[in-house]
């Protein structure tokens, strides 16, 4: 058998781990966001070794220096130090290091981000501390740069270096952008029949996408010249309303809930906008649809202000109705799968561990402890043996982590509208995200192990309160909406933002009181919708009766 071919895929999925076993961990995401999603899923990738690029360097550096010491006959002929490979003048290191303290002092970030990566403090101490957390130098606030007579950042000052760090410590730097992109210019605006609260990329496909509202649930086809849209439903003139949205895992049905005299009907639509499927009808409001994400297994919650069911839909049987339901006596606000046998629920006070075969069974309920409070979000992990469930509320803005016991009180000072779990975590330590209208998104880190937790970063949005956000497929990014803009942060770095969208004051229409959460929980702030395309290319941002799409590839 012939030795393949070099292509650029192994020579980039040399460079990429070289770039994370050196600790360059920013770059490295930086090339596979710019080359390819998932380097390690390659079909070579499980055969090349540690440090395997410095070794290939190297081996190369002995040939070429035998190469040049034979003469064309293949006798031995005496070299110069210009025929070295990288030249005759030797390297010091120390040129480096002489490069990295420019410009710094004790009370500039290089000094902090030098003597704690990332700029925070080792992540095994706990870090909840008082209101005084607020003001301290890891919080981030959005800024204007220095700009010059062009309008461009100054070239007179060098901008701080930020340390990146995915594997060990690092041992270089990369240099944070003088200032935040403006996506204005790669901006679309696509209009809706009413208030989106919903939007919803196709998986596997970034060229569609859904929009929903409680009145309406519109499909988009992104096309090369102008975008398309099919109307799937509309009810603005009639009592049935749009409660649940959902893709399944494939992106081959779209299940719609709909509500009428509290009771709920579900539609699957293919990618065509057509109804080829009417699922049994349920006696209560269906307030979630939630797919699997490796199966065709649908878990339903149907809730009133005093019972929930969960009922198990699964595509591949089709039954004539559905099997029994597993009854929990609390309305449930959210649901998250974890792995693909179970769920999580959370509801009033209290967390629920559910196991999913042929129906949905109560195994474990956890009981929060102190003062009563609504759960209204959960989100679930599979990190190593270990299943991970973190839960948030609005009511009193803790987060409770009941798997592991992990309770961080008041970990904003106003409602929490939300988590989310970066993607990709380690066996033991998990990183999350909340946001709050409190004007802030925090990045969390906890150890599973020593159930230690820390804030890694606090990042403001100016004076909007923080209503959606979400991390990018990869995980590279944290982007967070307010009423009429959108922040994106580098996770790692955290800092100032690395790009904004503002809307025109015209292009925000006027708001309808709708209620941020579920049921009504939280204070009556505009609800936002913000989901990542499966690319991380592009963001859909539903903002009143509008759905921006935002492109970040330029």
């Amino acid at each position: 058998m012939a030795q393949p071919d070099l292509t650029s895929h192994h020579v980039n999925y040399l460079i990429w781990r070289y770039l994370q076993e050196s600790g360059h961990g920013d770059a490295a995401v930086s090339l596979q966001r710019a080359w390819y999603p998932d380097p390690q899923t390659l079909p070579f990738a499980p055969y090349i070794k540690t440090h395997a690029l410095v070794s290939l360097v190297q081996k190369g550096l002995q040939y070429h220096e035998l190469q040049s010491s034979l003469d064309k006959e293949g006798n031995h002929i005496n070299i110069s130090p210009n025929d070295y490979f990288f030249g005759p003048e030797p390297f010091e290191t120390g040129f480096v290091d002489r490069r990295d303290e420019v410009g710094t002092d004790q009370a500039s970030p290089g000094k902090i981000a030098r003597d704690h990566p990332n700029g925070h403090a080792d992540p095994g101490k706990q870090a909840r501390e008082d209101d005084s957390m607020d003001d301290d130098a890891t919080e981030s606030k959005p800024s204007s740069p220095n700009l010059d007579g062009d309008g461009d950042t100054s070239m007179g000052e060098i901008p701080e270096s930020t340390f990146t760090l995915t594997n060990g410590g690092s041992v270089g730097v990369q240099i944070s952008p003088a200032k935040a992109a403006d996506l204005t210019p790669d901006t679309a605006l696509l209009d809706a029949e009413d208030h989106v609260t919903r939007a919803l990329w196709r998986p596997r496909d970034p060229t569609m996408v859904v929009a929903a509202g409680d009145t309406f649930c519109d499909m988009w086809k992104l096309s090369s010249s102008s975008p398309v849209k099919k109307k799937i439903v509309d009810h603005r003139n009639s009592s049935t309303c749009v409660s649940a949205v959902g893709w399944d895992a494939v992106g081959e049905k779209l299940a719609v809930a709909t509500c009428a005299e509290q009771r709920g009907t579900i539609t699957m639509y293919n990618v065509n906008g057509e109804a080829v499927d009417l699922l049994p009808e349920l006696p209560r409001m269906i307030t979630g649809l939630h797919w699997a994400d490796s199966r065709s297994q649908l878990v339903v919650v149907a809730s009133d202000n005093h019972i929930s069911e969960l009922a198990l839909w699964d595509d591949s049987r089709r039954p004539d109705v559905f099997p029994p339901p597993q009854h929990i006596e609390n309305p449930i606000f959210d649901l998250a799968w974890c792995g693909p046998t179970q769920v999580f629920a959370s509801g009033e006070g209290a967390v629920y561990q559910c196991e999913v075969d042929t129906t949905v069974r109560l195994v474990k309920k956890f009981a929060a402890s102190g003062p009563s409070a609504a759960w209204e979000f959960i989100r679930c992990v599979q990190a190593g043996s270990h299943s991970v469930a973190i839960t948030a509320s609005a009511t009193s803005n803790a987060i409770w982590i009941p798997t592991h016991d992990i309770l961080i009180p008041d970990a904003h000072h106003q409602a929490i509208t939300g988590i989310e779990i970066r993607p990709q975590p380690q066996d033991q330590r998990i990183v999350f995200a909340s946001f709050a209208t409190d004007h802030m998104v925090k990045v969390w880190q906890i150890d599973l192990e020593s159930k230690d937790f820390s804030c890694l970063h606090k990042l403001r949005l100016g004076s909007a309160p923080a209503l959606a956000g979400c991390f990018s497929p990869d995980g590279y990014a944290f982007s967070a909406v307010g009423k009429d803009s959108l922040f994106i942060w580098n996770v790692e770095r955290g800092g100032e933002p690395m790009a904004t969208w503002t809307a025109a004051s015209s292009e925000v229409k006027k708001e309808d009181g709708m209620t941020n959460g579920q049921n009504g929980h939280t204070e009556p702030v505009g609800y936002r919708a913000l989901s990542w395309d499966a690319d991380g290319k592009r963001l859909a941002y539903g903002l009143d009766k509008q759905m921006a799409l935002v492109n970040l590839q330029r």
